[in-house]
């Protein structure tokens, strides 16, 4: 938005300098972007007077004058055929730097012009940046000083570029800009007062409208003006027009732009003799219709797009821009003037596809005030009849749709809120002073004269704030024009609420860290599963196993997509496939997700469905560097122990392993175990059934767990301190065979029902089975580690004790030492 600061005077008497308002607007939330001051280009050009002005003796179009600065007479030589002795002029001196059409500069210096010196030019004011006329010198008042430079009597104008936000429609305009700091610095704002005299026949008779409904119009006003004269606007109207960037083209046309741009409201003016249908009718277009608009561009038209129409002809894309076929033009003589309220989201889509966008179109897809029509197209009727010298016929032709917003919305807003958001204290006189003072009108919510003293105050938002919907936007308002930096700096006082993480979240981010920290990679996959995926993984559908069984989607995205998961299992498979297509070396990956089965029951309470919270992991290819061949190990059985040991210990639940009682068929039959958490069922972990990792593509032995999130979470155990021992451990090995389908769990079961004083470890170093040993048995290595707290141990100590041990394991029936 350009805004012309001689345009903001004449609607707020402000005496701040154009610095002042830059900051100020920037405060107030406008930011300005840029400032153009063409005044400084034409520093140099003052007031002078005309002395004397004779012919040129050796030319017959030049005059010899004679000019006085303020400081001294000049002889100047002069084109212009209007330059008379007497006149007051505006002389650019010597020196002077003039900017050329061509974008070149044209300075001044002495020069002889027919044998004549001639120190300065008396400038046109085209050539001073003050307008367009080129066939005589500007002739000033003769009140002027001579010698007074022309930027400091007003002749120039500056303009700011103001950044405006999409939901401030009311800065789109010089009167919104000027509420803002008649507010900020406590002015009154100096609206217009439409005034005008109405004759002759009614505009109902000249003229009829029809507006078809839904079609985006739900507010137009029109109006008849008979007898108008085209000409050029007067002065102060093309300087103020120029100032923002508009070229001035006739009064009828300029004045509907400055309306536009003091109101905010666009309206458009119709040769009315060229209207040949008597008949104006806002509808929707036709597909195929074509409609070339002023700037001679032809244009399609689709349904969707909303025009208005000679009778059935189109005239004008309404909100964008009107035909070429009922412009105004030099003979035009009568008016018909439109100001409406059409649909921002239609506007916005028709000037997008057609890809016209104007100072209207702008305007119309931000928001129009829904009140203003009637005030702007009264205004541009007064201002019509004082320029143009028009005839006004009597009353309009309008039309408002039922759906068209008739009344203000109105707001609360109460005292303590403000405290408590702002942060500073605010009298409710204080209140209303400030949101008057930006258009809002205070209202009582019980009726009669609103409390002096109220702790809530309510207010109708006028049509050109649609942005004060709620109460917090009252609230940012008051904020605003007390001014940020008003505010005082303040910590926030509160009392800080501690809200503990659910057990389930406290768990699942102490895996996640857990794991992280041990190289294995999350893997965030979508909540949906694959029927196939999960028949690999778990067989087809079987009565006695939920997982076969996964709830279908009834609209799925895809068929890979088409049940709720059982298992994080298959996609934590998929994912492996894919990294080893890739050539990945090392996968491990893990999830914390959830199981969906289906239950018994559905009722008020149950949805039908269980929510099983699930944490799988898997690793595959390179695991580590052997420390000894510094040669890559690759990940086994003993390696997915390992993560699981290192997560007990981080979670502090203790994990114990044993055969399972019923195998997995998706795991290796000899290479998996069952996990529990004392007597409590967590899981499975082991190798993936070769069938199973053909399935999914996977080449390299593939390792897999997937544990009760629940289940691992109610096993999990207070810490108890105990303090460690900094005392010398001392090992012994015992060496035991036993059948071969004794497990581990069972010999450590044996060695720990014995209470051997300063025991605190039995670590399992190795296994055998082979030849050497009889067919069904196998040998067993045990390490045994004794450490007193507060002393070191004495070998006969040791010995004492391990011999107990040994003793006792003698007398076992399933253990034979060797």
């Amino acid at each position: 938005m350009i805004v012309s600061i001689n345009w903001l005077k004449r609607l707020v008497n402000i005496e701040a300098s154009v610095e002042e308002i830059e900051e100020k607007l920037t405060a107030l939330g406008l930011e300005v972007e840029g400032r153009e001051e063409p005044g400084k280009i034409y520093a140099k050009v003052m007031v002078a007077k005309v002395l004397e002005c004779g012919a040129h003796p050796d030319s017959d179009h030049l005059s010899l004058t004679k000019v006085f600065d303020g400081k001294q007479e000049l002889q100047v030589v002069c084109g212009a055929p209007n330059v008379a002795a007497g006149q007051t002029v505006a002389f650019a001196p010597i020196g002077t730097e003039l900017p050329l059409p061509d974008g070149g500069v044209l300075k001044l210096k002495k020069a002889k012009i027919r044998g004549q010196e001639s120190h300065g030019m008396i400038c046109a004011e085209d050539e001073i940046g003050l307008g367009d006329a080129h066939e005589g010198i500007m002739v000033l008042d003769d009140d002027l000083e001579a010698g007074t430079p022309l930027v400091d009597l007003g002749f120039y104008d500056v303009s700011l570029e103001v950044n405006v936000t999409p939901n401030r429609p009311d800065a789109l305009s010089h009167i919104g800009i000027a509420r803002e700091l008649a507010a900020a610095y406590d002015l009154k704002l100096q609206l217009p007062s439409p005034s005008f005299s109405e004759s002759g026949a009614k505009a109902e008779d000249i003229i009829k409208l029809k507006v078809e409904a839904g079609s985006g119009c739900t507010r137009y006003v029109g109006r008849v003006i008979e007898n108008v004269k085209i000409a050029p606007s007067p002065a102060w109207l093309q300087s103020l027009l120029r100032a923002v960037g508009i070229t001035p083209i006739s009064n009828v046309v300029d004045i509907t732009n400055f309306v536009l741009m003091e109101l905010g409201q666009p309206l458009h003016s119709f040769d009315l003799d060229r209207l040949k249908n008597g008949v104006i009718t806002v509808r929707n277009a036709k597909k195929g219709e074509v409609l070339t608009t002023i700037d001679h561009q032809e244009h399609k038209l689709q349904e969707s797009d909303l025009l208005i129409c000679d009778g059935d002809a189109p005239a004008c894309v309404a909100g964008v821009m009107g035909g070429v076929e009922s412009e105004i033009s030099e003979t035009t003589t009568r008016v018909f003037l439109e100001s409406a309220w059409f649909d921002p989201t239609t506007v916005r889509k028709q000037s997008k596809r057609i890809g016209l966008s104007t100072d209207s179109s702008y305007r119309f897809e931000r928001h129009i005030d829904p009140f203003m029509q009637d005030f702007a197209s009264r205004y541009a009727c007064q201002l019509i009849q004082e320029i143009a010298g028009g005839e006004i016929r009597v009353g309009t032709v309008e039309y408002t749709a039922p759906e068209h917003q008739s009344v203000p919305r109105r707001v609360s807003v109460r005292l303590a809120r403000i405290e408590k958001v702002v942060g500073i204290q605010v009298s409710a006189n204080q209140v209303r002073k400030l949101l008057s003072g930006i258009g809002l009108v205070e209202e009582s919510c019980c009726g009669g004269a609103p409390a002096a003293n109220a702790p809530e105050l309510v207010f109708s938002i006028p049509g050109f704030r649609p942005d004060l919907e709620r109460e917090i936007d009252l609230i940012e308002e008051v904020a605003r024009l007390v001014g940020y930096e008003e505010i005082p700096y303040a910590m926030p006082s509160f009392v800080a609420e501690i809200n503990q993480l659910p057990q389930l979240e406290q768990i699942g981010r102490k895996i996640r860290y857990a794991l992280s920290a041990m190289g294995l990679h999350e893997c965030l996959s979508l909540r949906f599963s694959s029927r196939t995926a999960v028949e690999q993984v778990f067989g087809p559908a079987q009565d006695d196993d939920l997982r076969t069984n996964p709830v279908p989607l009834l609209n799925p995205l895809s068929e890979d997509l088409g049940v709720l998961p059982v298992s994080l299992l298959p996609t934590l498979l998929r994912s492996a496939g894919e990294n080893e297509k890739s050539r990945t070396p090392s996968v491990r990956l893990f999830e914390v997700g959830k199981g969906i089965f289906p239950t018994e029951k559905a009722s008020a309470k149950d949805s039908g469905f269980q929510e099983i919270p699930l944490v799988a992991a898997l690793i595959s290819g390179v695991w580590e560097n052997d420390a000894v061949s510094a040669k890559p190990a690759t990940a086994d059985f003993a390696a997915l122990k390992g993560v699981l040991q290192s997560l007990s210990r981080r979670l502090r639940t203790p994990l114990r392993f044993a055969l399972p009682a019923n195998p997995e068929s998706f795991l290796h039959p000899h290479r998996q175990a069952a996990v529990y958490a004392g007597e409590v069922h967590l899981g499975s972990c082991g190798e993936v059934h070769p069938t199973v990792a053909e399935s999914f593509d996977l080449r390299l032995d593939t390792y897999v767990f997937e544990l009760d999130l629940q289940k691992l979470a109610d096993a999990e155990t207070t810490p108890v301190y105990t303090p460690f021992s900094r005392q010398v451990t001392v090992t012994r090995d015992v060496s035991v065979e036993v059948d071969e389908k004794f497990t581990h769990e069972q010999v450590l079961e044996i060695m720990q029902s014995i209470k051997i004083r300063n025991l605190v470890e039995i670590q399992l170093k190795s296994t055998y089975m082979g030849e050497k040993l009889e067919e069904g048995k196998k040998n067993l290595v045990y390490q045994f580690v004794y450490q007193s707290p507060d002393r070191t141990l004495t070998d006969d100590e040791v010995n004492k004790a391990h011999t107990r041990l040994r003793n006792f394991l003698a007398k076992s029936a399933s253990i034979v030492l060797r």
